[in-house]
């Protein structure tokens, strides 16, 4: 079918025409010089772009559609029109395609479908879109597929959606790169200098939607047990702003413990009040009922855990039945913590030990000579050694190790400090290199980190047990009162003597000075409480055992006074109470104490009727009387 030139006249308007396969299209050259390259309308362009009219007299492209809207007045005057396509005719088939996508997606050409495409359709106006939308809304919604997917897994991984450098170089844009090259379509999509769904604020609204629906997932199984326990904490991010997590502990019908973490909620203040609006504000989000709360678990702040207004006091104030617990691990920590602050021979022994850990472990070049020296003593002396573990700088209960290995490789450090000493520092590294090693080679401090070694490998094995998973009230209790009771044993003056002996032999073979007995000194006049002399001690080992039994009695005191909690009691009388129903002992004071507490939540007469069941099916052994 031959065309004709486009014609203002709408009555010459050409019916639109799509060469076969067989029709040879004259070449049009590009390029110069050597680079010629001779290029012609392809007849399979018009299979993806059906709107296209090839004109054999004028070889050019034009887009039938926009033609026919152009010619009848149908377009719009604000319209921006392509003469390209509509009057000229595009003959650049070097960029041929690029330009087709262009002009389909352009307001001219989506113009026009509308006035000539829409209105020769038969079906209803809401369903009447041009198949160019229709095929581009596909598009959007298979690559905003993609994009949530990428949001989906840097979330999921905990990985940044910018990391480092500008948009282009971030983890989600090089993901999406990525993933072009499986998918033609997104390659395409990042070339778009707009309306690519890739924003920050779209991301962020598209994360924030994500959250939602994973809260609301979590709501829906909290809804289904019949109790729960909430979890809360608050720290300063790197932002130096004030983050409030919270957590849900809850049981499965099939008695497993679930914990859900709910979110990072930020507050202005730390106070009680403020945080106990902001637990019950989460808990009505998730349509969660505060009378379903049976247990609330902090850390030791008085904002959290204060007997009078902490907000602790304040939930059971609303549900008597929100049994506080302080983690055993976390009290622990903090009573560990107490102990060797107030320790005098502890406290200052521990500082050294943390300054020498920096020395070496902060300075590759310190690190490196203190590796050759352990090397040529090990060799010398055919004996492993251990390197210098770091010291933790938040909690106390796992330091047993890092004293460990200062005690191991003492000779060691001393001959380091010597070679550092030799070498040109800075003043103030010098300095300190100077203090340590005058404080290696007292007494005091070998004889503080002795006895610091011998009261944390004792909490450290504490805080390991107290931290496992199936590790149930009482035992943790019973695991606390263990440990109490061996440090009462050490509290012995034969405890003390072999103590002492093995410091000595450690002395001696580390080249530590003597111990020397202090001067007696006068107590200031306002410390002075009547006429009579103060105390001194008469002997060196005299003075080495009040300071060893006040070590051991500010940890037993810690211990006591950390673990010691009201909460515990409720949940190891629960305990005791099954515990006693499966030995077939009795358990009537339990019982009663049990129903007083929990009131409505346990019917006495139907719990008795089940521990009789249970006694019953249950020898002393745990196993069935039939078995």
């Amino acid at each position: 079918m031959a065309a004709t030139e486009p014609s203002t006249d709408s009555s010459r308007i050409p019916p639109i025409f799509h060469p076969g396969t067989s029709f040879v299209c004259p070449k049009r050259s590009f390029g110069s010089g050597a680079n010629i390259v001779k290029r012609s309308f392809r007849s399979n362009w018009c299979e993806e772009f059906s709107w296209l009219h090839y004109d054999i007299r004028l070889d050019a492209a034009f887009c039938h559609v926009c033609m026919t809207a152009s010619h009848g007045k149908k377009l719009m005057a604000s319209t921006r029109r392509d003469p390209a396509f509509i009057k000229n005719g595009y003959t650049y088939w070097k960029e041929a395609t690029t330009a087709f996508r262009k002009h389909q997606s352009s307001e001219c050409h989506r113009e026009a479908v509308k006035a000539v495409v829409l209105p020769r359709q038969t079906r209803d106006i809401a369903e009447a879109f041009s198949e160019e939308t229709r095929k581009q809304r596909e598009v959007n919604r298979k690559v905003f597929v993609r994009i949530l997917e990428n949001l989906r897994f840097l979330a999921r991984q905990g990985l940044a959606l910018r990391g480092s450098g500008g948009d282009q170089e971030s983890n989600f844009t090089q993901l999406l790169l990525l993933r072009a090259t499986d998918v033609p379509l997104i390659a395409e999509w990042m070339k778009k200098e707009s309306c690519k769904y890739t924003s920050h604020d779209i991301q962020n609204e598209c994360l924030k939607i994500m959250a939602l629906r994973i809260l609301r997932d979590v709501s829906k199984r909290i809804q289904k047990s019949a109790c729960f326990a909430v979890m809360a904490d608050e720290c300063t991010d790197i932002s130096n702003k004030e983050q409030f997590t919270i957590c849900i502990r809850w049981v499965t019908d099939a008695l497993e413990v679930q914990e859900d973490f709910i979110g990072l909620y930020s507050v202005d203040r730390i106070d009680a009040e403020t945080l106990f609006r902001v637990i019950k504000d989460t808990l009505l989000r998730l349509n969660v009922s505060l009378c379903r709360c049976r247990g609330q678990c902090y850390d030791g702040a008085s904002s959290m855990s204060g007997s009078k207004t902490g907000v602790a006091t304040r939930l059971i104030e609303e549900e008597r039945r929100a049994v506080f617990v302080h983690c055993f691990g976390h009290a622990l920590n903090l009573a560990v913590g107490d102990t060797l602050k107030r320790s005098t021979v502890c406290k200052s022994s521990l500082e050294n030990a943390y300054e020498i850990t920096k020395l070496v472990k902060f300075s590759p070049k310190r690190n490196s000579m203190f590796d050759r020296i352990k090397a040529d003593v090990r060799e010398k002396d055919h004996a492993e050694g251990t390197g210098i573990r770091s010291f933790c700088p938040t909690r106390w209960t796992v330091r047993a190790d890092s004293i460990v290995s200062i005690l191991k490789n003492y000779e060691v450090l001393k001959k380091l400090w010597d070679e550092c000493l030799e070498s040109k520092l800075v003043p103030e590294v010098k300095g300190r290199i100077i203090g340590v090693k005058a404080q290696m080679s007292t007494y005091d401090m070998l004889f503080g980190l002795k006895l610091s070694e011998k009261i944390l490998k004792l909490t450290d094995n504490l805080s390991r047990t107290l931290q496992k998973q199936t590790l149930s009230a009482a035992e943790g209790h019973s695991v606390a009162k263990m440990t109490i009771k061996t440090l009462k044993a050490l509290r012995t003056n034969e405890h003390f003597a072999a103590f002492f002996e093995n410091t000595e032999c450690l002395r001696c073979a580390t080249g530590t000075l003597n111990p020397v007995l202090s001067r007696k000194r006068k107590a200031p006049e306002r410390f002075e409480i009547g006429s009579g002399e103060g105390y001194h001690s008469l002997s060196i080992e005299e003075h080495y055992r009040r300071q060893y039994f006040e070590a051991v009695d500010l940890t037993v005191s810690s211990i006591q006074a950390r673990c010691d909690q009201p909460g515990f009691r409720v949940y190891q009388n629960l305990e005791n109470l099954l515990l006693k129903a499966c030995r077939g002992e009795d358990y009537s004071s339990e019982l009663m104490e049990t129903t007083e507490f929990y009131g409505a939540d346990l019917d006495k007469e139907e719990l008795s009727a089940q521990l009789e069941i249970l006694q019953c099916n249950f020898a002393v052994d745990g196993k069935s009387p039939d078995d």
